[in-house]
């Protein structure tokens, strides 16, 4: 007899997850899943649009454990694959490996008197203005008392990420004057006004190093993107930069986005798309602290923004912890490690105190 969908060990119900489609956008059908292995325990949970909150244990403040079920686009002809050693696919790594170890342990502490609260929520992996996440923290009831700590399972190869950093993306528009690319003469390139001299600035913007609480960040600013142009023989008369902006706990959105108004220059029409704050390390914190002596794991700063950021924002002490290597997030043939996902489930189990 086969095994029912998203049961099983840990690696059986990652395949699962990563066999099953949930690109931003399109979870309805992976939450309508994991919605019913919630039930199949005999929990009743919360169905926020396409997130689920769950909730085990006694009453009082929970710890609360949060995974996304979406995923960026697939890459060409990537399928599902499991081998002696590994889970291939599209989000083995971010981060259905990490949703994989909450399953489990929600299985595991039905029975237990610590209350754990489990978020699955949606759209993640788009703007942070539409992540599911907000709405899941406005409208919950599961989550009341709010929670006392919060794991988010993004991966981490098994140690703890500690706060994060903001993430800022922003338009840059340099204009200029359409004309035949025989007589340019006639017009204004927008592509030379802007690597003439705004693209070098923001070329030569080397990453800087900030340490908070004995962890090294780093502020960074990158061209993502280019657009510019509507024929081989046409003076483009607009060039559109996307400019990505990492800014480390303490620095201020103005100071950042102020930073990025000067390498753009007078010239350049800036409007902001998104912006999501940073997130303080807060390892002096006793429950967070505590968390770290108790199991030995190493600790590392975030470099990449997490709903770390959103839960501290929150009122909520919050880490990354989760299995999976950083690296292989977004990446062909992305894959996550069985043993990583057996040594996660087994760190917080202990750590739940789950049977």
């Amino acid at each position: 007899m086969s095994r029912p969908f998203l049961s099983g060990s840990v690696a059986d119900v990652c395949f699962d997850l990563v066999a099953t489609a949930s690109e931003y956008g399109d979870e309805q059908g992976l939450a309508d899943a994991v919605e019913q292995r919630v039930r199949s325990h005999g929990i009743v949970p919360e169905r926020i649009g396409n997130s689920i909150v769950a909730r085990t244990g006694g009453p009082g403040s929970a710890i609360v454990l949060v995974g996304h079920l979406d995923t960026v686009p697939n890459w060409a002809g990537g399928v599902a694959e499991r081998t002696d050693q590994r889970i291939v696919g599209r989000g083995a790594s971010d981060m259905k490996g990490g949703v994989a170890v909450m399953l489990r342990l929600l299985e595991r502490m039905i029975d237990a008197p610590q209350p754990v609260a489990f978020i699955f929520y949606d759209r993640e992996e788009g703007p942070n203005s539409d992540n599911g996440i907000h709405r899941v923290l406005a409208d919950s009831t599961v989550l009341d008392p709010k929670p006392k700590l919060a794991v988010v399972l993004e991966p981490t190869a098994g140690t703890i990420h500690a706060g994060a950093v903001g993430s800022f993306n922003a338009r840059v528009v340099f204009r200029g004057k359409s004309a035949h690319s025989a007589r340019p003469w006639e017009g204004d390139n927008a592509i030379s006004l802007a690597l003439a001299e705004a693209l070098a600035r923001f070329a030569q913007r080397e990453p800087v190093p900030v340490e908070v609480d004995g962890l090294l960040y780093h502020d960074v600013v990158t061209v993502t993107m280019l657009n510019a142009g509507i024929a081989h023989n046409v003076l483009p008369d607009r060039v559109e930069l996307s400019v990505n902006v990492r800014i480390a706990p303490g620095r201020s959105a103005e100071a950042a986005q102020a930073e990025v108004v000067a390498l753009a220059g007078p010239e350049a029409e800036l409007t902001w798309l998104d912006t999501a704050l940073p997130a303080e390390p807060r390892l002096s914190d006793p429950i967070v602290s505590d968390f770290v002596t108790r199991t030995g794991l190493p600790v590392f700063p975030k470099q990449a923004w997490t709903d770390v950021a959103t839960l501290q924002e929150w009122g909520v002490p919050a880490f990354n912890y989760g299995p999976g290597e950083p690296s292989q997030a977004h990446q062909p043939g992305e894959w996550v490690e069985i043993a990583m996902l057996e040594e996660c489930e087994r760190v917080l189990a202990e750590e739940l105190g789950a049977p």
